[in-house]
């Protein structure tokens, strides 16, 4: 059976904005494609409604990033006050995701695939 591993990060909302941009980079060791389920929720809500994720103005749940292929994914934030819940979930392998929080430029979050 495939391994499944969901890693999960919250992600802080600017204020007054609509858009947070997430950059994800596959840098695994084992230097093999990854695909990746993807979902946003708010983390303030009870409901944990899933939020519009878009990839050159698609609208995708799911992705697949070569080795060494980085990403910019646009997460619909118009009604979060504050934090964001960004999760992915790898199939066939992977150790998880490292997070690096951004403040300044684009990107809000710069997030690497283990």
């Amino acid at each position: 059976m495939a391994k499944k591993n969901v890693s999960r990060c919250s992600i802080p909302v600017r204020n007054g904005k609509n858009e947070l941009y997430v950059k994800i980079k596959n840098n695994t060791a084992a230097q093999k494609a990854r695909k990746l389920a993807m979902k946003a929720y708010d983390k303030d809500s009870a409901e944990k409604e899933s939020l519009p994720i878009y990839l050159n103005d698609k609208l995708i749940k799911s992705d697949i990033l070569k080795f060494g292929e980085d990403k910019v994914y646009k997460i619909d934030v118009s009604n979060v006050s504050r934090k964001v819940v960004f999760e992915a979930t790898q199939f066939s392998g992977g150790k998880g995701l490292s997070v690096s929080s951004k403040n300044r430029g684009a990107i809000n979050a710069e997030i690497g695939i283990k």
